[in-house]
């Protein structure tokens, strides 16, 4: 479960630093400074980066025979991509409308991946709120949702979706 973990903690603080940008805490640079977004946007991309080398690892790591780990690793690919595409962009001030469009996809085809969660209520409900944060990001890049509201639903994303999952391993407990 430890590579995982690393997806869920590195891309839960990827998303936790987007929330706070996007309810306006320390949204604002400092004199002489670059936005805020940029260093939000290099946190997104080191996400992205680990996230598309633990599906690769995942990947590889596994038999040739079939193996249902495979399914987990194309899961982290969408989302891997995803934050490396939200990274570059905010890292180099591009349109991120072309992230919100990124992010259609990104929310929609993962609940093919629900069979895969079905013995599981938490992962089921994880990726049944990632659509609403996905589907939100678009909303938010076309004007659409106000950024706070998203900022909102971003830190409902990286605390519960996200932290939550690992906090509870640690712990010892079951994920339901």
């Amino acid at each position: 479960m430890a590579p995982i973990t690393m997806v869920f903690v590195l891309t839960g603080l990827a998303v936790f630093v987007q929330a706070m940008f996007f309810l306006g805490i320390g949204a604002n640079a400092a004199e002489g400074k670059k936005s805020p977004i940029v260093s939000a946007g290099w946190i997104a991309l080191t996400a992205g980066i680990v996230d598309l080398i633990v599906g690769l690892y995942i990947t590889a790591a596994r038999p040739i025979e079939p193996d249902p780990s495979l399914l987990l690793a194309g899961l982290i690919a969408f989302y891997g991509l995803f934050f490396v595409a939200l990274g570059v962009t905010e890292i180099l001030d591009l349109d991120l409308r072309v992230v919100g469009n990124l992010a259609i996809p990104t929310a929609i085809l993962p609940l093919a991946w629900l069979k895969f969660f079905s013995g599981s209520t938490t992962f089921t409900i994880i990726i049944l709120w990632w659509v609403i944060a996905f589907l939100s990001i678009t909303l938010t890049t076309y004007g659409k949702m106000p950024a706070k509201v998203l900022g909102i639903i971003l830190m409902i994303t990286a605390l519960f979706t996200f932290f939550l999952v690992p906090v509870l391993l640690v712990l010892g407990v079951e994920i339901p």
